[in-house]
């Protein structure tokens, strides 16, 4: 890592492997209920067009002019900091023996992020007007997705506090008096106090990289800190609520708090307690409740392990969803007891290793690798490092964990005539 400026940083990954150079700048905010739809829109803003490139034709008709370069935008939360993410990829100028597509491609990335489509301190209005629908579609979409707004259902249950409670990028009721005026105020805010890191992942040089950002005119900040794990109070009365709408299926969710953040003490055994639990197709809710009892049309579990929970969602008949409840948490009760045969550890192990060894295979995974360890102030770790760890494992540590998993909050989703 070098540190260009106080609050910005550049990570440079060199590898032959690829045949593209993959570029990300993340800024990164302390998570606010009232900035995460703003940075959403500016984020869909910054991607279809700029200052220089005024129309969704005009940029990517440059991109297409940059040997089919890729450019796109998103938003994510890394437990109590939300992060915009700029990506772009291009081809490795060796492939092509032509010299100066690099230096061309960080220029479009310099313009996109410095000259923005704004005109009198407000993003151009027919534009943002098209992207506040937009977003506001997606919004709606998820209502359609029966398992997704389950899925937004329990973590706004589970969660106490807005910013948690709301989805990665935003609600919808923000969208109701948004000005385009406050979302340029969000993009200046970000420019001038956002952390910033920059990833170059290829076959490039230190001295390249270096000269393509002289032009890029950040200027130091002094970023506000925060602990980046989100920690629940945990055992509190348990949350249950159902709602029923016009489905055929039952939904049912499920929230437990746990000690497993990333790569703190925990960690690894979470990975492996997951993937035994409900996160592998051999685990024990997908052969319990899918193969044996013939319940579920789909069951698995997941960790966030930046806010420390475990959530479990199944797709079941609504005769089945009291039954369904015991057994899982009867399955959460023998692993406790360490009920899981010393095979199915070592498979769960022989999976996760597998995992780890396709991170290297994927540049975008090389560097969500990097930056999640660059939030918790860690450096680089080895696939060595990652094996050993899992290795280390012992049942004994994973049925200690089971004990300090507890059920938080239940939500269902059930037809209407239920």
């Amino acid at each position: 890592m070098i540190k260009l400026k106080q609050g910005i940083y550049l990570h440079i990954l060199p590898t032959t492997k690829f045949k593209t150079l993959s570029i990300q700048l993340k800024f990164r905010s302390p998570l606010g209920a009232d900035q995460i739809t703003r940075r959403t829109l500016l984020a869909n803003m910054m991607d279809i067009n700029s200052k220089y490139y005024p129309t969704q034709i005009d940029f990517r008709k440059k991109l297409s002019e940059l040997y089919g370069a890729s450019f796109f935008t998103d938003v994510s939360r890394y437990g109590n900091y939300h992060v915009l993410s700029l990506h772009m990829d291009c081809i490795d100028e060796e492939i092509i023996q032509e010299t100066g597509v690099f230096e061309k491609v960080m220029d479009f990335m310099r313009q996109v992020i410095f000259f923005p489509n704004v005109y009198n301190g407000a993003f151009h209005d027919a534009t943002f007007k098209r992207e506040v629908e937009k977003l506001r579609d997606d919004y709606l979409s998820r209502y359609d997705d029966k398992a997704v707004y389950a899925d937004d259902k329990l973590n706004t249950l589970y969660f106490d506090s807005p910013e948690h409670q709301m989805l990665s990028y935003g609600q919808i009721s923000d969208l109701n008096d948004v000005a385009s005026s406050e979302v340029y105020e969000t993009y200046l805010k970000m420019i001038h106090e956002d952390q910033i890191d920059i990833f170059i992942v290829g076959n490039v040089s230190e001295q390249e990289v270096l000269s393509s950002l002289q032009a890029f005119d950040f200027h130091p900040r002094d970023p506000e800190w925060r602990d980046p794990f989100y920690k629940l109070n945990r055992h509190r009365e348990l949350k249950e609520e159902t709602e029923s709408h016009d489905i055929n299926q039952t939904i049912l969710t499920m929230g437990f708090s746990t000690p497993v953040y990333y790569q703190e003490d925990f960690y690894c055994t979470g990975l492996v307690f997951n993937g035994l639990f409900g996160g592998m197709t051999h685990s024990k809710l997908f052969q319990t409740i899918r193969e044996e009892e013939n319940i579920a049309y789909a069951i698995s579990s997941d960790i966030d392990a930046f806010r420390g929970l475990l959530s479990v969602e199944a797709g079941i008949e609504f005769k089945d969803m009291e039954k369904t409840q015991t057994i899982i948490l009867q399955q959460l009760k023998e692993m406790r007891e360490g009920r899981f045969t010393d095979y199915e550890l070592f498979q769960t192990k022989e999976l996760l290793k597998s995992e780890l060894h396709q991170i290297d295979d994927s540049p975008h995974a090389m560097i969500e690798n990097r930056y999640s360890l660059s939030l918790i102030g860690k450096g680089d770790l080895t696939i060595k490092d990652w094996i050993r760890r899992i290795d280390s494992v012992e049942r004994e540590d994973v049925s200690h964990l089971a004990e300090s998993i507890n059920l938080e909050a239940i939500f269902n989703l059930i037809g209407e005539n239920n």
